[in-house]
């Protein structure tokens, strides 16, 4: 049962970054912030479900349980190279929204 209920933080927290990145791709002029903040921020909710999370629950879950819960180390590093198109789907689907709202691009 706690296996499953930490998959669901892990989810639910992941989904929770991306919302944070769109709310702060929101502000003026902090688009390309949003994405560069948002990697950093993936990075490290990978560090923390892959490497942090599986350490501190080393002493209440058996070792097979462990492994089935959660990532292998091999999602930070993919999340380190590749962390920034998350982010960049969300600002650029956001970005698409306000221009489609607002009529269009023109100048002036």
């Amino acid at each position: 049962m706690l296996s499953i209920i930490l998959q669901i933080l892990m989810l639910a927290s992941f989904v929770a970054l991306l919302v944070l990145v769109w709310r702060v791709s929101k502000r003026p002029t902090w688009r390309t912030r949003a994405v560069i903040y948002g990697w950093g921020a993936s990075v490290i909710w990978a560090l923390l479900w892959a490497l942090l999370m599986p350490i501190w629950f080393r002493g209440v879950m058996d070792s097979r349980t462990l492994v089935s819960t959660f990532p292998d180390g091999t999602i930070a590093v993919a999340f380190l190279f590749g962390g920034w198109f998350g982010p960049l789907i969300v600002v650029g689907i956001s970005g698409y929204l306000d221009r489609k709202k607002s009529g269009g691009d023109h100048v002036g």
